[in-house]
């Protein structure tokens, strides 16, 4: 039996609202750590693991920055937005994220995690 988009939690995610959310590389990136921890992270782990990722050899920014702006993307735009769409829980002021009710809905749509182990 085929589980119904109430069981899958995507019964309040509309088709506009799925777009918005995937549109954005980084919001992915979240999606795929968050299910590859299965539990909550910190958002210092984050921007760590998304920092790693996107380096960049034509940008001359250090580490740090790269961390910086990372980090103020994530806690001013794509964690807000997912905790407004019920994927994230987001702690602001304990700095940590965990995962929320339409969280699991979303793995089909941004490929496969593996033992936590996946780049963002």
């Amino acid at each position: 039996m085929s589980p119904s988009s109430a069981e899958t939690g995507l019964e309040e995610l509309t088709l506009e609202a799925l777009r918005s959310v995937l549109s954005s590389r980084r919001r992915r990136a979240i999606i795929r750590y968050v299910l590859a921890a299965d539990d909550s992270v910190t958002v210092k782990q984050l921007v760590r693991a998304l920092s790693e990722s996107e380096n960049d050899p034509t940008f001359e920014t250090t580490f740090l920055e790269r961390c910086q702006r990372v980090h103020d993307s994530l806690s001013q735009t794509h964690l807000p937005k997912l905790e407004e769409y019920g994927i994230v829980e987001y702690e602001r002021g304990a700095g940590r994220v965990s995962p929320a009710a339409h969280l699991l809905a979303l793995e089909p749509y941004v490929g496969s995690t593996t033992a936590g182990k996946q780049s963002p």
